[in-house]
């Protein structure tokens, strides 16, 4: 009974984890830049930091100069492996395998399938944007205000056919009295997890269907090849 609560308790947390949303808040007002992470109902602002107290402080340097120790002891471990390994390569070459363009084509086509699944695996939850165009001539004001209105019809739309975005909150306006513009945004994805695990499945069936589609062409011609060195010994 007991085993059977804990792998239900298990199941429970697999399933939160891939289909819990994560993702990122970025925003921008007042000339301060917003930056945090989130998982589900918890967020994390990473930006603006806190000042440090002294002890804070302290124990960051202390920690930078145990990193940057590591990191020197690791970049010296590289440079030893990297050495032997052309040492060895030197020694015994090894033919690098050529692409054929057929390939190269399969594999861009691929590459850019892919991303497109990638961008669409996002979600915006929310996108807002508030500019107000002022410039010191009024001409040039109205000018690119017309811009930035049609920029806010036009843009949203295109972006929404590769990425889905369920609320927004574009303002535009314009200032006739001042010099300077003041423009405030924020953007907050997210992905789940699950979304990539699918990704990952279907790219890793369409490359095997590609491998099993191409193998075939390869056998006649290496039987035609094969006919015809008998044919040339005969």
């Amino acid at each position: 009974m007991v085993g059977w609560i804990i792998l239900a308790v298990l199941a429970i947390l697999i399933l939160l984890v891939f289909f819990l949303p994560y993702g990122v808040d970025v925003g921008y007002a007042d000339e301060v830049l917003r930056v945090g992470i989130k998982a589900g109902p918890l967020r994390i602002w990473l930006l603006p930091k806190k000042p440090l107290t002294e002890k804070q402080r302290l124990k960051a340097e202390a920690k930078k100069a145990k990193k940057e120790a590591r990191h020197a002891a690791k970049a010296a471990k590289k440079a030893a492996a990297a050495k032997e390994k052309e040492i060895n390569d030197s020694v015994t070459v090894k033919p690098k395998p050529k692409l054929d363009f057929d390939t190269i084509v399969a594999l861009l086509r691929m590459g850019s399938h892919a991303i497109r699944r990638f961008f669409r695996s996002f979600t915006v939850n929310f996108f807002q944007l508030h500019y107000t165009v002022a410039c010191r001539d009024p001409y040039d004001t109205a000018i690119q205000y017309g811009m930035a209105c049609a920029a806010a019809e036009t843009l949203p739309a295109l972006a929404g056919k590769k990425i889905r975005v369920l609320r927004r909150d574009i303002e535009i306006g314009a200032d006739y009295t001042s010099e300077e513009p003041t423009v405030s945004a924020r953007i907050v994805l997210s992905l789940q997890l699950f979304r990539l695990v699918h990704l990952a499945v279907a790219l890793g069936v369409e490359f095997l269907k590609w491998k099993i589609n191409s193998r075939p062409e390869d056998k006649p011609a290496a039987a035609t090849n094969e006919r015809k060195d008998d044919n040339g010994r005969e």
